[in-house]
C-alpha cells in the first residue's frame, strides 16, 4: 500500500494513528508504516502537496486527535514529523 493509502488510514482510524506517535522523525515512521504493510519513502512525504479529503474533513470538523500529513510535514496528535 502506498503512501495516500496510508494517509487516508491514519486520519480516518484513531487506533491505527495511534501506533505512530513515537514517531519523530520520518525514518521511524516509514519503519513503523512497513510493519502495517505500508510502503513509501521520505520523498513521498517531502513530495505531498495534496490535502486528501479525510484530511479536510478533519479540519473542517475541528478534530482535536486530526493526523495530517501535508507537504514536508506529518502531524499525528502528539507528534510533528519533518523530513530533513
Amino acid at each position: 500500500m502506498d503512501y495516500n493509502e496510508f494517509r487516508k488510514k491514519i486520519v480516518t482510524d484513531d487506533d491505527f494513528a495511534k501506533k505512530f506517535t513515537d514517531a519523530k522523525d520520518p525514518a521511524t515512521l516509514i519503519k513503523l508504516a512497513a510493519a502495517e504493510g505500508y510502503n513509501f519513502t521520505e520523498d513521498d512525504i517531502k513530495n505531498n502537496t495534496e490535502i486528501l479529503p479525510e484530511e479536510l474533513e478533519k479540519i473542517a470538523g475541528g478534530s482535536a486527535n486530526s493526523t495530517i500529513a501535508y507537504a514536508d510535514w506529518f502531524v499525528t496528535p502528539s507528534t510533528i514529523v519533518t523530513p530533513n
